[in-house]
């Protein structure tokens, strides 16, 4: 699993600062710890280039905490500014790997802050005080990387930043976004759902559907809000229902509900030709994307709102090739994944085609029975 993290430190409208969880230190912080002349350990915030040989009983060095980002976290701030106003009576240190908080909330207690160092969440659990209510914070999974947002047109990762209040209408707690692009297995469907906030929630720390049919814990899913390219200078915030793209690992079942589509090779690789056969190859991408709009399928195939993607398909294959053939012509339906052939009416499920990205300095595009469709 790959992992990009960051936290912002916003308190939204529907998140009560009561319940913000609060950041230890500001962004790219050194966290240290030293003793006092009494031996009592003192945790402290320093900025990444300060001389820490004024602290003559530096006990250890933690590390520098990178720039989270999410919803529901306050500012590391005190009266002048640098870091946590509790720090000096936190006494309880806790790393925890991000690949183990899992799909539950994490629980923190009274009076605690949190930080995040390489691919570790930072606990520091502080001096307890009456009346300060437990916290809480939940993860989720974004599908582009940090610095790129989704946008529909493309159904593609495209440099920009995250508007993190465009999720405040889904998201009533604070929150971490983690960068998982959700890699799923082979036995598995990728399926795409199209949303909006009127249609699901996100509630401990699951992605509801408001209702009730369905429900996805936090690690089988990943979600992008939706930028179209003719708004994407719009204020998301006045957006009166913001959409989103959620993608998830699902049971191969799924596809006897809504239409799939069949590529014959694994996610992050695309045909070469060599030796006078086909293969499948790593794309050589680094964006983990499996973007629709890359399989180059729009001319005989429209996208429904919901769909999935299933992997590889073992069997003699035919070409279908349009451009030369014109009897090869074909379109796959949009209701349930299965290919036409337009000369003979003919239909194959996606158990007996697939489709596939080929390399760009290749033609352009052709199918393949068992059928097999292939993009050139």
């Amino acid at each position: 699993m790959i992992i990009g993290l960051s936290l912002v430190c916003l308190i939204l409208s529907g998140i009560s600062k009561v319940f913000a969880v609060q950041l230890c230190c500001a962004a790219n912080s050194l966290l240290f710890k030293y003793r006092t002349s009494d031996n009592a350990e003192i945790f402290q915030c320093a900025s990444a280039d300060s001389n820490l040989s004024e602290f003559p009983n530096l006990s250890q060095v933690i590390g520098q905490l990178i720039d989270p980002k999410g919803l529901g976290l306050e500012k590391a701030t005190n009266d002048s500014g640098h870091q946590f106003p509790s720090l000096s009576r936190c006494q309880n240190f806790t790393s925890l790997s991000i690949s183990d908080l899992g799909e539950g909330t994490l629980n923190l207690r009274n009076n605690s802050c949190i930080g995040l160092l390489n691919r570790s969440l930072i606990v520091l659990s502080c001096e307890f005080e009456k009346n300060v209510p437990s916290q809480s914070v939940g993860f989720v999974n974004k599908c582009c990387p940090q610095g790129f947002i989704y946008v529909s047109e493309n159904n593609t990762c495209k440099p920009g930043e995250s508007d993190l209040f465009v999720y405040a209408s889904i998201i009533s707690s604070p929150i971490i976004f983690f960068d998982n692009t959700l890699n799923c297995s082979d036995n598995k469907a990728l399926v795409e759902y199209t949303v909006s906030s009127g249609k699901v929630q996100f509630h401990n720390n699951s992605l509801i559907w408001r209702d009730g049919s369905q429900s996805l814990p936090s690690s089988k899913f990943c979600i992008e809000a939706i930028y179209d390219f003719d708004d994407a200078d719009l204020d998301r915030r006045r957006v009166p229902e913001q959409k989103y793209l959620v993608r998830a690992c699902q049971e191969t079942k799924i596809c006897q509900k809504i239409p799939c589509i069949r590529r014959c090779c694994a996610e992050g690789e695309m045909y070469a030709k060599g030796n006078f056969s086909t293969y499948c190859k790593n794309d050589g991408s680094d964006l983990k994307f499996e973007g629709f709009q890359n399989l180059n399928i729009n001319a005989n195939f429209s996208k429904p709102t919901d769909f999935g993607i299933v992997h590889g398909l073992q069997c003699p294959k035919f070409r279908l090739d349009p451009d030369n053939f014109p009897d090869d012509s074909h379109t796959i339906n949009p209701s349930n994944g299965s290919l036409i052939i337009h000369n003979t009416f003919k239909t194959y499920t996606n158990t007996q085609y697939c489709l596939e990205r080929v390399r760009p300095n290749q033609k352009s595009s052709f199918i393949h029975f068992c059928a097999l469709i292939i993009r050139w």
